[in-house]
């Protein structure tokens, strides 16, 4: 009896070792792009964590209702030690699901990535959460966050050249705060902060895809991040892919490998502290089992 007890401790520790060491992948539209975090730090348990976590509780149930909104908590007159100022955006084309999916995930990451900062923002691959002590909402910013472009095109490659032309020129000439396009296997996406004024928002894509175009033209991919809007574009993939391309430049490659790696690593340390946790409270059961059966000598 002892035996198959013991037995059976032994396999259920196994089984949750290993489904410990292989962590499932997150969904794609989930992908990291960046995080900006402010070094200033608020105290925890303070009135500022209180409205901060009220804050990204209302990202996520907004979700259903809408791919944009913004927040001020508490609402009224401002406190400066204890007011929050925040926003959520997907993009423009992704359905309620996908939307909540890809908020939650950044309100999940945030606390870690940014934890106790005054502000913070987090770009995923088709959403963003945002959120600061001081108000940011309907101010312009084109400051630039991130861009890359991929590997370059050879020049006699002509038809290439011309639909990335083509897309990039659809992105520059669309209106709206959300614009895609595609030419064949080339797509591209661009999109400005919901808090901007119709104008702000012409003039923040207009920057962006002029970037793009200037910086990236002769490549298969790129993308141009700047604090209130992006524009992005692939050969051969999807506009919804984190990097423009499967041909990506080498540096990009470098940059996914490095993530990756640094995935693996943290998912090793979690698996080995989780077995030795596991395995301290199963030989702590099987003492306790040789104490109860020491009569028998089970245990000599």
């Amino acid at each position: 009896m002892f035996k198959t007890k013991t037995t059976t401790s032994l396999l259920c520790f196994l089984l949750t070792a290993v489904i410990l060491m292989n962590p499932s992948s997150s969904s794609p539209t989930d992908n990291y792009i960046y995080a900006v975090c402010s070094p200033a730090k608020f105290s925890p348990s303070s009135g500022y964590e209180t409205n901060l976590n009220s804050l990204l509780s209302s990202f996520v149930t907004s979700t259903a209702q809408s791919r944009y909104a913004n927040f001020t908590v508490p609402t009224g007159k401002p406190e400066p030690t204890v007011t929050v100022y925040g926003l959520y955006q997907c993009r423009g084309d992704l359905d309620p699901t996908a939307c909540s999916t890809c908020v939650s995930s950044a309100v999940a990451q945030v606390g870690t990535l940014c934890s106790n900062s005054y502000s913070g923002f987090l770009q995923l691959e088709n959403c963003l959460i945002r959120y600061d002590n001081k108000s940011f909402l309907g101010v312009q910013d084109k400051t630039l966050i991130l861009n890359k472009c991929g590997q370059a095109m050879e020049f006699n490659d002509q038809d290439a050249l011309t639909k990335v032309s083509d897309v990039i020129g659809s992105l520059g000439s669309g209106d709206g705060p959300y614009r895609n396009g595609g030419n064949g296997n080339v797509q591209g996406v661009a999109q400005c902060s919901g808090d901007l004024s119709t104008s702000q928002c012409q003039d923040c894509l207009s920057d962006a895809i002029g970037r793009l175009k200037s910086d990236c033209g002769m490549a298969q991919g790129g993308y141009v991040y700047l604090s209130k809007c992006y524009a992005r574009f692939s050969v051969g993939g999807s506009h919804a892919r984190q990097t423009p391309g499967p041909n990506f430049g080498h540096e990009g490659e470098k940059d996914n490998k490095d993530d990756n790696e640094v995935g693996k690593t943290l998912a090793i340390i979690i698996g080995i502290v989780t077995l030795i946790i596991l395995l301290v409270v199963f030989l702590a059961f099987l003492g306790k089992q040789c104490r109860k059966l020491q009569d028998e000598k089970w245990c000599k």
